[in-house]
């Protein structure tokens, strides 16, 4: 099906001039029968699920058996490949933010807790001290909370697009969003909310997909894992993320991508007709995050592109709390 025809107003800039560019299903999970819809607006470029689900509906958007608490997914990463990661992540962090002290560390939706048990564990090693670490999200499973407040984490149930009244104003250094931004219905009031939070000199570390990596145009006109629809309402690309962080009184610091192995991984699946609710008994089931060559191979053809100067499909970006 060639999308066509008018859409909503853009949700960034507010502009009428939006059209279809996409209609595709839930190539996942299959939540709901039929396709959906994003637009793109034709005046800052960014893209959008067209139209939003209720809020009532978000809920049934994430069946039983979504990934990050489903063991039999393919898209599930465990054991030591997963623990090797969040420590390479936290320890890499750290070092890029070279002398800024950290004493007061917030990661928003990080619900399953170990990224911030190992974020915290990293900075008070290098830094001879303790470190307050505060997660917040809309519910934690019961046996990670008590494993991550035995670790001395904070779990703080709240929305970060209308209420983090438990975090203090002014009180956090480094206040971190790993793909959450693109899951949320209005990015602009939770940047707004964030950003009185973080204290003089605060740094706030978002990272979420991009609209600019090989499997990106490889797959984009209906089987990239980056779009995860219904589940990403929002898609941004470099200039669209930093334009919205402005309007919402940051100053950009850094900006750039990482390796992005799971979408190559789901982009395939998405066209092999794969799911990620479970192995099947196609001979295409090696494309998991649960196989190591897979992952290594993914891996380094993102990080050979990105020594070449290319970009990838997941960007980061850091960003200061503006004087204004």
């Amino acid at each position: 099906m060639k999308p066509s025809g008018n859409a909503s107003r853009c949700p960034l800039c507010d502009d009428a001039g939006t059209r279809v560019v996409l209609r595709a299903p839930d190539f996942e999970y299959r939540c709901r029968p039929g396709e959906w819809m994003l637009a793109e607006c034709g005046r800052c470029g960014h893209v959008f699920l067209d139209p939003l689900p209720s809020i009532e509906e978000v809920g049934a958007l994430y069946p039983p058996g979504y990934y990050t608490v489903n063991p039999k997914s393919p898209i599930w990463m465990e054991g030591r490949v997963v623990e090797a990661k969040m420590t390479r992540d936290a320890e890499g962090l750290r070092r890029q933010l070279g002398d800024r002290r950290v004493r007061s560390v917030v990661d928003l939706g990080g619900g399953n807790l170990s990224r911030l048990i190992r974020l915290k564990k990293v900075f008070e090693a290098a830094g001879g001290q303790g470190v307050e670490a505060t997660c917040v999200d809309l519910q934690f499973d019961d046996g990670m909370r008590r494993l991550a407040e035995g670790a001395g984490v904070r779990c703080v149930v709240g929305n970060v697009e209308t209420d983090l009244s438990e975090l203090a104003e002014g009180a956090h250094d480094l206040i971190v969003m790993r793909q959450l931004i693109e899951h949320l219905r209005d990015p602009g009031a939770a940047l707004r909310q964030v950003r009185p939070k973080l204290a003089p000199g605060g740094l706030l570390v978002i990272d979420t997909p991009n609209r600019g990596g090989w499997d990106y145009r490889l797959f984009r006109r209906r089987y990239w894992g980056g779009y995860h629809v219904p589940r990403h309402f929002h898609l941004f690309d470099r200039a669209t993320l930093a334009g919205l962080l402005r309007e919402s009184g940051y100053d950009i610091e850094r900006q750039g991508c990482t390796p992005s192995i799971a979408f190559w991984i789901i982009s395939l699946r998405n066209r092999l007709g794969l799911n990620s609710l479970e192995r099947g008994a196609s001979f295409w089931e090696f494309l998991s995050l649960k196989s190591l060559p897979v992952v290594g191979t993914f891996y380094l053809l993102d990080l050979l592109w990105l020594k070449l100067g290319g970009a990838t499909s997941n960007q980061f970006v850091w960003a200061r709390r503006g004087e204004g």
